[in-house]
């Protein structure tokens, strides 16, 4: 229905009721207002112009609001549409609203309100040919802007502040809502936050965050992992966006109406109802203060740093080039995604071959000769992660994968060929994030349980993928596995080959991880610094064997049996067959419940020795492991095939742990793109 046909329509509505025109309507559907404004106040608001650049979060909320406070003329703009991952805060967010333009939804959200009501709509969003226009006969600007969108926003503040227009910026931050107001004669954007041209765009992040809320209540219960200044992304909740629009249109009153006291920028104030604090205060020279530079100082060199994990590269998916043009930037973005893919002590077993529409994932099939690969079985899984990898990044580029497993007769090391289409309506995968965001954490996790509903969830997940998940998480069932793990690790400390391996793998210093971009850097491993004291003094076989007689393989396997104990539960993942193209499928189910833990929060270790034993033992018979380690692994097999009936009895593709705990600082390094290239 178009916009002209809508408010027809709901204007008819209203005149049944008798209402026939904006003050008859405002007379009787704003009454209840009467006591805490006066007619003259109505008055003024009914012809009032609010513009509100943004209708997401803050934004939508804001337009009700005022809507419903009498406010009678709007300027909208926004180019977005509604998709599930706004549901837990944008107001117009409806499952009947998938798909639909934010602009013309909270529009009719306005008149819904207000039938009488002026709504001029930008559609194309807020720009330099446009704001002018936005900004005519505007009384005041209520900023609903993304967090990200800076540059915009620093545009509108100061051409708002050129024209003599107010502004006000409330910012949804955790349960509570931080509030600026920016008056024509008091402090500029560019002044009370201390931003330059030359500025990066993390430090202009940084510096906005810090002036917005300088007290920072929600930074007491905000987990900061989720944060990424990078792919422009952070959490929200619905608490904070519905603050936002309280604090603001009450600055809307008192600028409208001209109500004593607005405080402008210097003047800050922050509301935290989950802390039950009001914070408020005066930045005399903003975030130019000695105190505010030591903050931003701290921040950017240690908090921010820590908060990063070492390794690793987020990148943003590129907007589609127009037909015709080449997709290389596309293909570079794929390709990056895609070696972010796990693979067994990140050797990186895999190359690609992009063409134009297509990209093709072969499998390296002389990369990882270690006792774990068997049948290169651990190369396919890494493979079919990357390939999974490919699939998901390429939705975020607005082109439709379809997957052709490999591998071929002809072809051993076809790992997958992607057809990529133009699609018109693309649907982003919400996995898409998280692909820089999964990562190997070896910490001790709380034993806060997982609950079944996760479980289940990923359980679901690896079903759609074509893989099986059998899971526990109950401390009995937990202290079982843990008890089995030992004697698996044990096994995995007193073989040669396999300590030999582990040892060529790690990446002793910081350099040689930075120079070779590959393998397990020491601090990745989280040992300790007695830990990593014993791996480097037991590089030599003589000495470990010598170290094992004393109980060494007894301490090791310890600590990966008390990482089960501290977990929130651990699964097993499986394919019905145990061939290349089984493994391969399987790799795409690993990452897609590794991706969905990450995209939870929820940290997560493979403990590979017992699936990989597993594999050795049925492809290649008992006879490969030493009659004593026939033994133990008797044992291990009957603990698995009780706590993992159905997974057990199929192809074994990954045993991990899962939990909720600290992130990592550490991470694994990857190889240059090009250097995988064909």
């Amino acid at each position: 229905m178009a916009d002209t046909d809508q408010a027809a329509a709901l204007r008819a509505i209203a005149e049944q009721w008798g209402l026939k025109d904006i003050y008859a309507y405002n007379e009787e559907a704003f009454s209840r207002t009467i006591g805490f404004l006066d007619a003259a106040d109505m008055d003024r608001l009914i012809n009032a112009r609010v513009a509100i650049p943004g209708l997401g979060g803050v934004g939508g909320v804001h337009v009700v609001t005022l809507a419903r406070l009498g406010v009678g003329k709007f300027h909208l703009s926004d180019m977005d549409s509604f998709e599930p991952a706004n549901m837990n805060r944008q107001f117009g967010a409806r499952v009947q609203h998938f798909g639909k333009s934010k602009l013309d939804v909270m529009a009719g959200e306005a008149l819904s309100v207000n039938p009488y009501a002026e709504v001029t709509k930008f559609p194309e969003g807020l720009n330099a040919d446009n704001l002018d226009t936005f900004l005519k006969d505007v009384d005041v600007v209520v900023d609903g802007l993304d967090f990200f969108v800076f540059d915009v926003r620093r545009m509108l503040f100061n051409r708002a502040r050129e024209l003599g227009i107010p502004v006000i910026t409330a910012g949804p931050l955790g349960f509570s809502s931080a509030l600026l107001v920016f008056t024509p004669d008091g402090m500029s954007f560019d002044e009370y936050f201390d931003i330059t041209d030359d500025m990066e765009e993390t430090r202009k992040y940084l510096h906005f965050a810090m002036g917005l809320a300088p007290k920072a209540t929600h930074a007491r219960y905000l987990d900061s992992s989720v944060v990424d200044f990078d792919l422009g992304k952070g959490p929200s909740t619905i608490i904070g966006c519905q603050m936002c629009s309280a604090l603001a249109a009450t600055e809307v009153v008192r600028l409208l109406l001209g109500r004593k006291g607005v405080r402008p920028a210097p003047y800050y104030v922050q509301i935290d109802p989950y802390l039950r604090k009001l914070c408020r205060g005066k930045l005399r020279r903003g975030n130019k203060s000695r105190v505010q530079r030591l903050k931003a100082w701290l921040f950017e060199n240690v908090m921010l740093k820590r908060a990063k994990r070492v390794g690793c590269e987020p990148v943003a998916a590129p907007k589609l080039p127009a037909e015709g043009e080449s997709l290389r930037p596309v293909h570079d973005y794929l390709l990056k995604a895609a070696v972010q893919a796990p693979s067994g002590d990140n050797v990186q077993p895999w190359h690609f071959h992009a063409e134009d529409h297509a990209v093709e994932v072969r499998m390296d099939l002389a990369a990882d000769n270690s006792f774990f690969n068997v049948g290169n079985l651990a190369t396919a899984i890494a493979s079919g992660a990357a390939v999974e990898n490919i699939a998901i990044a390429a939705k975020a580029c607005g082109l439709t994968p379809t997957v052709t497993l490999g591998p071929a007769p002809d072809r051993p090391d076809l790992a997958a060929s992607i057809a990529l289409e133009r699609t018109e309506n693309p649907r982003e995968d919400m996995l898409v994030d998280a692909i820089w965001r999964r990562h190997t954490n070896r910490k001790p996790y709380r034993k806060r349980q997982i609950p079944a509903g996760i479980f289940n969830r990923l359980g679901t997940v690896a079903s759609e993928a074509g893989g099986n998940l059998d899971w526990i998480n109950t401390p009995e069932k937990l202290k079982k596995l843990a008890d089995t793990i030992f004697i698996a690790d044990r096994i995995r400390m007193e073989r040669r080959d396999l300590h030999e391996h582990l040892v060529k793998m790690i990446r002793f210093t910081p350099k040689a991880a930075e120079e070779t971009r590959d393998g397990l850097p020491l601090k990745n491993l989280e040992a300790g610094l007695g830990g990593e004291l014993f791996l480097k003094a037991t590089k030599s076989w003589k000495v470990m064997r010598v170290a094992n007689l004393v109980g060494a393989s007894r301490v090791g396997a310890g600590v990966a049996a008390n990482g089960i104990r501290h977990s929130g539960g651990a699964a097993l993942l499986a394919v019905p067959g145990s061939g290349i193209a089984d493994f391969l499928q399987g790799g795409r189910a690993l990452q897609r419940v590794w991706l969905t833990l990450a995209h939870y929060n929820l940290r997560m270790q493979p403990m590979t020795a017992v699936t990989l034993f597993r594999l050795r033992w049925l492809l290649e018979g008992p006879e490969v492991f030493s009659a004593r380690h026939r033994e133990m692994l008797g044992t291990v097999w009957a603990g698995m095939a009780d706590l993992f009936p159905q997974a057990w009895a199929q192809g074994p593709v990954m045993l991990f742990r899962a939990g909720f705990g600290k992130p990592i600082h550490f991470g694994t390094y990857r190889r240059p793109v090009d250097s995988f290239q064909i």
